[in-house]
Formats: C-alpha cells, structure tokens, sequence
C-alpha cells in the first residue's frame, strides 16, 4: 500500500536529513578527537621541553597540584636499559622498556595503561643529550579529559539528532502540505466537475510550477472533452432527425395504405416507397456503424484490387433512377486504372457524395462524379450544382436540418478516407456549387 504524496516527502526528506546529520556527527566526532589528541601532543612537547632543561640536576620536577589534578601529569628519566633515573613522586616503575627506547631515536609518542593514572595515558620520550650513558625523558599525561569530552560530544549528538530530524519531519510535513494545497483545491474542483457541469474549470496557480502546468493540461483536457461532447450532442440530433424522417414516411405510407381499401397498383408503389424508406434506414444503420467504429480507431478496411472506374459506375448506377426523376444530369468520369481499396468501405463513400450532391442540386443541375490515378495518389470528386457550403474551412460539426454545412454523410466520408489513410476536403466551384474530394494512397 502507497503512502500519501505528503507523507512520502516527508519520510524522503527525513531519510535525507538523518544521513546528512550523521555523516556530520561521524565527522564532527572525528575532527574533535584529533583536535583533542592534537592539543595534549602539543602539552607534552611543551612540558618535554621544559623539564629536559632541568634533566642534568638529577631533581624531578613536582606539579603544583592547584594547578591541575593529581598524577595527572607526570615524568620520569630513564637510562637505556629502561632503569629510572628520575621520576614524579607515585610513579616508580619505568613507563617505557628498554626494547621501546632502544627505538627511540627522536621525540616518539605512546599511548598505553598506567597504573595509577585514570583512563590511559599519553607519553612522549625524548632521547636526551647527556656526556655519559644515554638517558630518555618520558613525560605523560591523563586522556580522561579528552575520553569526556568525546563522551559529552556524543550524547549531544545522540540527543540532538533525533531531535533535528523531529524538528525537520514536521517542517516537512508543514511545507509539503502548503505545496500541495493547490492539488487539494484541484481535486475539490474536479470531483465538482458533472457531465451537467463540463463548463467548469480547475483554478490555475500563479506559481509558474509543474502545478501550474497541471492545471493548464487539465484544463485544455476538459476543453477537449467539453468539445467532444457538443459534437457527440449534435451528432446525436442529427442522427435522430435522419432517424425520424424516414421512420415518418414509412409510418406514412403504412397509414395510407390501411385507411382504405386500395388497388393492387396501389399497394405495390406503397411497398416499393416502404422498400426504398427500408433501405435509407439501413444505409444509415451501416453510417453509424462506420462512425462507431471509427470513432473508436476501429474502423476495418480490407484491400482489395479493384478497377476506379467500375466502382465509380457501379456507386452511380444506384442513383440514376434518382437523377432522373429529379431532372438531374449524373456524369462518370474516370480511367479503367486499377486501385487497391476497400469496395465496401469506398461504395459507403460514394452513396454518401452522390446522396448529398442531389439533395442539394437544383432540378436541371449537373452532378459529376470523376476519378484519377496521379502522383501516387488516387483522387475521387463529386462536384455538383447546389448552393456550395457557407463555411468549407469550418469544422465537420453536424448542423441543424435546412442548412448547407456538412453533416453526417461527409462524417461517414472523412471516416472512410482516414480509415484509408487518406483526406477528404469540401470547396465551393469555382462555376457555383460544391466539391468534395477524397484522396487515398495508391
């Protein structure tokens, strides 16, 4: 189980600052107890150097017990073979052998017990300069002084530290729960943030931060969302108006036929309008379908080779009926070159253009349905004789029924051109009306 944000910036923080405080201990410790032992070297040499002074008299020198404790500083002369010539009162037996002096060529420091003398004891021997046989001066003193001072830097360290680390956890926990004040007040925002309530928006700090920047990609995220879902509401309207127009004619048709009795003429043109109602509900099933599946990245296309120009005649040979009921002219125009698409997925396409471009083509007006092999790409246009688009940069939104801007069958197109990894583009004619143009990969 994860640990809050907060308390893992403070465990962290705290981790740090107890290596960081210990690693300053072990190094104040250390440099403590060098500058210690350093400071009683530098006594015995001065003492060395003021009792070889009076070595030749043969009288050793008495500390002046106001001055410091007992049988805490001490010396005594020695001959070479380790015999006392000279001693501090209370020290009889020789603080060095004779094997240790006889490697005494210089001042040479010792650290050993002695009894007598509390903790242990620091020595320095110096040879000394005498005409006859070779004499040392060995002069010590106590490390008690040193031992308790380590030992009061020690329990300061040991109390100490607990309690900066303390200190420093709740410094820690402080300012971590200030940083993340704003994430709190961004959550409060967000569990406020309903499908009802999309238009509401994460308060922005002014701290120039990677919270700052959270809050803008959240922010543009809901944007995006709030977009998506004004263009899922309009798609949604759309669909159901398409939904409702023909359920209403069949409806229609099917009344008309029951209020009384009808000839058999009669009743097979109500059937050939019920077929014809029947099969616009189920392009427009297979639509949605497509816009589905597109929708979820989800869209299949299965390749296959085919020739441009017999898919071209075969989409426009379902609307010739159409066109010339409406006074439409309906042109093909395209090579026999042969392409690799998906002949469901294009024929969805060309139903689409064809459907659109006579719905909005005047009756007299020419619709021209062309295609062409070039540059590595393949091009299909429908170019008609209608009023064009208001708007052909604009958004691929859904609009309300009665306008010119694209709707749902150009959705269906752009679907199937990006499922072919491919575009699709809307103008208006240079001579009047529209264009559309969808462009696949050869």
């Amino acid at each position: 189980m994860r640990l809050p944000i907060r308390a893992r910036i403070t465990a962290a923080f705290a981790a740090v600052m107890l290596l960081l405080l210990i690693a300053i201990a072990v190094l104040a410790y250390v440099s403590m107890s060098a500058a210690l032992l350093d400071e009683i070297d530098s006594g015995l040499r001065f003492r060395a150097n003021e009792v070889a002074e009076t070595a030749h008299t043969g009288v050793a020198e008495q500390p002046d017990l106001r001055l410091q404790e007992p049988r805490e500083a001490f010396e005594q002369v020695l001959s070479g073979n380790g015999s006392v010539v000279r001693r501090t009162e209370g020290f009889d037996a020789p603080l060095l052998s004779a094997r240790e002096l006889a490697d005494v060529t210089g001042p040479r420091f010792f650290q050993r017990t002695v009894p007598g003398v509390a903790d242990d004891a620091r020595l320095l021997a110096v040879p000394l300069a005498s005409p006859g046989a070779a004499q040392f001066l060995v002069v010590g003193t106590s490390m008690a002084d040193r031992t308790d001072a380590l030992r009061h830097l020690a329990t300061v360290l040991l109390l100490g530290g607990p309690a900066g680390v303390a200190v420093a956890c709740l410094a820690a926990w402080i300012v971590a729960g200030w940083a993340l004040k704003p994430m709190d007040r961004m959550q409060q925002q967000a569990a406020a943030i309903t499908t009802s309530g999309i238009d509401r928006r994460m308060p922005v700090p002014r701290t120039r931060d990677e919270l700052q920047r959270l809050a803008v990609t959240l922010n543009g995220m809901l944007d995006r969302l709030a977009a998506s879902m004004a263009a899922e509401r309009a798609f949604l309207e759309r669909a159901s108006h398409e939904l409702r127009t023909p359920l209403a004619a069949l409806r229609a048709e099917v009344d008309l036929a029951l209020v009384r009795q009808r000839s058999r003429e009669e009743l097979e043109a109500a059937l050939r309008s019920v077929s014809q109602e029947t099969d616009r509900l189920s392009r427009l099933a297979e639509d949605l379908l497509v816009l589905a599946r597109a929708d979820s990245g989800r869209l299949p296309v299965h390749l296959e080779a085919v020739s441009l120009l017999d898919t071209l005649e075969s989409a426009a040979a379902r609307f010739e009926a159409r066109a010339a009921e409406s006074g439409i002219t309906l042109e093909v125009d395209a090579p026999g070159a042969m392409i690799d698409v998906d002949p469901l997925r294009i024929r969805q396409a060309l139903v689409n253009l064809l459907d659109n471009a006579l719905r909005h083509s005047p009756r007299g007006g020419t619709v021209r349905l062309t295609g062409a092999v070039d540059e590595g790409a393949v091009r299909i246009a429908v170019i008609d004789s209608g009023p064009g688009f208001r708007d052909p940069d604009g958004p691929l939104t859904d609009p309300p029924p009665g306008t010119d801007a694209p709707g749902l069958g150009l959705r269906i197109v752009r679907a199937v051109a990006v499922g072919h990894g491919g575009t699709m583009t809307i103008a208006d004619h240079q001579n009047g009306g529209a264009v559309i143009e969808v462009v696949l990969p050869s």
